[in-house]
């Protein structure tokens, strides 16, 4: 069965709630153990399912871990949409676009890991529609940051701007939750943003070089 598929037969509120239980459980266990190593009796047991009952809901490992994939990307472009949908500046929209994304992340962070992990081990159609999806989605926040002006005048890429906002924004997997790392996840987004717009050391420059 091609991935997606299932996803196209006649589904219930019952069906989808158990797909994303199921999609959770997979996004456990290809965190800890690599997609590569997985096995689907290993994601059946951390479901709670048989290995039967696993296989009602997709067709194999690859289609588990396109469904986390998509499935993690399309509620990050809708939750965008929504959260910036009635938000008046740029600054604001970017403020509400980066909180979304940090705190999805964060409640979900074994998908987070095997997104930043994982994309590359997908193939052919199913690689094409999540890299489509990740590329809407670096999109959509690239808009907002093009809507913003350097105080400096100096000239920026927006284009290398939003790249370089969305390394500090997916690395946070690697350190939150340890030590130091444990902060609200508004509080790191209200952090992230303030570092991407403002800077860290910049009000201490313009001091420096006002009695430079």
């Amino acid at each position: 069965m091609p991935p997606a598929a299932s996803l196209r037969r006649k589904r219930t509120p019952s069906f989808d709630s158990k797909l994303v239980s199921l999609l959770d459980a997979a996004a456990r266990v290809f965190a800890v153990d690599g997609y590569d190593k997985a096995s689907m009796r290993r994601v059946a047991g951390e479901a709670g399912l048989s290995l039967a009952g696993v296989y009602h809901y997709c067709a194999g490992k690859e289609e588990l871990l396109y469904y986390i994939q998509f499935h993690t990307f399309d509620s990050l472009l809708r939750g965008l949409e929504e959260c910036t949908a009635n938000v008046a500046g740029p600054r604001q929209r970017l403020a509400a676009a980066v909180r979304n994304h940090v705190r999805h992340f964060g409640e979900n962070m074994a998908a987070f890991k095997v997104c930043a992990r994982e994309l590359e081990a997908l193939r052919g159609k199913p690689y094409r529609d999540v890299h489509a999806l990740r590329r809407a989605y670096f999109d959509a926040l690239h808009a907002i940051v093009k809507e913003l002006r350097p105080k400096s005048g100096a000239h920026r890429d927006s284009w290398l701007a939003t790249a370089n906002l969305f390394g500090m924004i997916n690395w946070f997997y690697q350190w939150y939750g340890a030590g130091r790392g444990k902060v609200a996840l508004d509080v790191l987004a209200e952090q992230q943003v303030a570092l991407f717009l403002d800077g860290y050391a910049d009000p201490a420059l313009r001091a420096i070089r006002g009695h430079a």
